[in-house]
């Protein structure tokens, strides 16, 4: 067989070297000549077939010798020759194919030493992603954008910053083939059944080529994050026809707010693989088949909404632009009536006659409103406490009244109770009472109490005399029902219910734990309903599926679903003078910041009848190129060169973005060139743009 040297070269070893002998099998002589071409020593056809006649002699040789040593075939016998001979094969079968291995093994790390000498280092699949990155914008036009977009007005300082990114100790943001999409109608998110907001801002499509080799592990994140004084709203999604977009998450990140959530990456089999696997099938399971695929395909495209607070909340309350720009306590009043309260827009709007009036006599006007609505929610909330105090109150005496008997003095004992829980409370704030406080338990009679007045003025501290309390009273206590707590008396009702309404101004909306009711809105709009200039995201997957199928021969490029994973992780900074902290979001948490999210989507949208132009759309279309082995592995191995099959699959990530012909999309007419002889398919043949 020719496995080293050609045919034409087939001459005797004694012809070549006249000192061999017969009984050599193989001689080589050094040579004295520098010259490559001459030096180079190959075994010949015949030195192959001398090595294959010895094995053939040294096999013979030991199946005489087992006929020597084990009877012939008997069947009284359990051993004969026959199987001596089996096992004598078997042996050697394993010796051959150890030898192959390590004659594999040994030219495999040969040439690994000599590649990692000439470039000095091993490469892993970091290093390649970086030479891609570097690689990818030499000869591409245009070349791909790392994923990290500002959150901003024109001529504005930026909101906050949206990216993603991997978890690896260097966060670096992915990169991506984008392209502005324009001309396009709104786009419609329906919040429920009744209310479907419109979002008129921009539209960018996104192209994520992902590479995985055996040893990576790369997980990803979608980050967001909001500046001081500054608020945004983040929606995630999956698109869907007619120009819609299906939510999932939502959150509001406002001063200083970090978000991270991790993202899902599934990969979905390639078209070939997916044909194979059917092929047995009978015609009603290969239809459920490519219809349950045909919907995978179409949920794979990710929808990313950011909306900006601040410009909405103007073209709501009919202010001017920039008018909220520098009002934050305004902002931050009208985003707690909106989350907290679900107070309607037209009690905050601007309500002036004067048509002509100010910026500045627009946003007084709307403060008028605002502070309208919360004087009336701070006199409903006093009501309500002044009202709990009474029943407290009432229940209180009527707890002593239904059971004089065992007590020794009514009033004497209530006023025990009082201060009983008086002294709990002080316990648990860990902090005596100041002197407002003080002069009100004075005031109800609890610092008469002659007893526990006298162990507090010694100063024997509050365990010691809730301790003489109980041990004093012991016998009036007895009797008393334990099975619900003893309630606070009206003074320190009245102090709790103080310390409440001071805290209300520096609440945050996410302490609201009521689920609002959506207010009815229109209706939401035919998922069928579309235009002619709307363009069908779930389309792209397809497409670009069977561009992949015609061109990827070695069924590498898999298409990608990405989803949001259940488990969040939030940086926030509760003020100004705080530490930031940081905390984990399970599912509840998710749907509650949902919903807060969504009532302030509501508001700001008027249910559905007030479009949101600040906003943008970023729709992500994933694809994984996989390799099955280490990159070392597949250099050496498999003899196949990363860089070629990345560019080809970048290449048909980006003509499918940007919707013209591959070839149109290399800088350099070299390069070109180049391209055009690896992948001639590719890039000599016109391929259809997505539209």
């Amino acid at each position: 067989l020719p496995l080293m040297e050609e045919a034409g070269s087939d001459k005797s070893m004694e012809e070549k070297t006249p000192g061999v002998t017969s009984r050599s099998l193989l001689s080589f002589e050094a040579s004295e000549v520098d010259d490559e071409s001459v030096s180079r020593r190959v075994l010949s056809i015949t030195d192959l077939t001398r090595l294959l006649n010895e094995q053939v002699r040294t096999l013979e040789e030991t199946q005489e010798s087992l006929q020597n040593s084990y009877p012939g075939r008997q069947p009284a016998k359990l051993i004969s020759v026959a199987e001596a001979g089996i096992c004598v094969l078997c042996c050697h079968s394993m010796a051959v194919c150890s030898a192959y291995f390590s004659s594999l093994q040994y030219i495999e790390e040969m040439l690994e030493n000599q590649l990692v000498a000439a470039i000095g280092k091993r490469v892993t699949s970091d290093d390649l992603g970086q030479f891609i990155k570097y690689h990818n914008a030499n000869i591409l036009d245009p070349a791909p954008r790392p994923f990290c977009h500002a959150i901003r007005r024109p001529e504005h300082y930026p909101e906050g910053i949206l990216s993603i990114e991997n978890s690896d100790e260097k966060t670096e943001p992915i990169e991506t083939h984008v392209r502005e999409v324009q001309g396009l109608p709104a786009l419609r998110v329906p919040l429920n059944a009744a209310t479907t907001i419109e979002l008129t801002g921009s539209t960018y499509l996104h192209g994520w080529l992902n590479h995985r080799f055996r040893d990576a592990s790369t997980a990803f994140q979608l980050i967001g994050r909001a500046r001081q004084f500054s608020s945004f709203m983040l929606v995630v999604g999956t698109m869907g026809g007619g120009n819609r977009m299906q939510p999932k998450d939502a959150i509001i990140l406002q001063n200083k707010d970090e978000i991270k959530i991790p993202l899902l990456l599934n990969e979905i089999p390639t078209a070939k693989e997916f044909k194979d696997a059917i092929e047995s099938l009978s015609p009603e399971q290969q239809r459920f088949a490519k219809a349950y695929r045909s919907m995978q395909l179409e949920g794979s495209v990710l929808g990313i909404v950011v909306i900006q607070i601040k410009p909405q909340l103007e073209n709501l309350l009919g202010l001017p632009h920039d008018a909220l720009t520098k009002e934050i306590q305004l902002t931050q009043d009208l985003m707690e009536l909106f989350v907290e309260y679900q107070v309607p827009s037209d009690l905050l709007s601007y309500d002036g006659e004067n048509s002509e009036a100010t910026t500045k006599e627009k946003v007084e006007n709307v403060k008028g409103n605002v502070q309208s609505v919360l004087n009336a929610i701070k006199d409903s909330k006093t009501k309500q406490l002044e009202s709990q105090v009474i029943a407290t109150d009432m229940a209180i005496e009527k707890r002593i009244h239904d059971k004089p008997k065992n007590f020794k003095a009514a009033d004497e004992m209530a006023r025990a109770l009082e201060m009983a829980s008086a002294l709990d409370w002080l316990r648990d704030g860990s902090a005596g009472l100041p002197a407002d406080e003080d002069d009100d338990l004075k005031s109800v009679g609890i610092a008469s109490f002659s007893p526990i007045s006298a162990e507090v003025s010694q100063g024997k501290g509050v365990d010691d005399a809730l301790n003489f309390l109980k041990s004093t009273h012991a016998e009036n206590l007895v009797n008393i029902d334990n099975d619900r707590p003893v309630q606070l008396g009206s003074c320190m009702m009245e102090k709790t219910s103080a310390k409440q309404s001071k805290l209300r101004d520096d609440a945050s909306p996410e302490k609201s734990e009521e689920t609002p009711v959506p207010p009815k809105g229109k209706a939401a709009v035919p998922f069928g309903s579309t235009s002619e200039d709307t363009m069908d995201f779930t389309a792209i997957p397809k497409f670009l599926d069977k561009a992949i199928e015609k061109y990827d021969k070695d069924s590498a490029l898999r298409s990608t679903t990405i989803k949001t994973s259940d488990r969040w992780s939030r940086c926030h900074q509760e003020s100004l003078l705080s530490k930031p902290e940081t905390t984990v979001l399970n599912s509840n948490d998710i749907k509650s910041e949902k919903d807060k999210a969504f009532d302030l989507l509501d508001a700001l949208s008027r249910s559905g009848s007030l479009p949101i132009a600040y906003s943008d759309l970023h729709v992500i279309v994933c694809v994984t190129h996989c390799f099955e082995k280490m990159v070392m592995e597949t250099v050496i191995e498999d003899n196949i060169n990363p860089i070629e099959k990345l560019e080809m699959s970048t290449l048909l990530v980006a003509s499918t973005i940007h919707g013209v012909p591959a070839q149109n999309l290399v800088a350099d007419s070299n390069d070109r060139a180049r391209l055009v002889s690896s992948f001639p398919a590719l890039l000599e043949a016109p391929q259809s743009p997505a539209t």
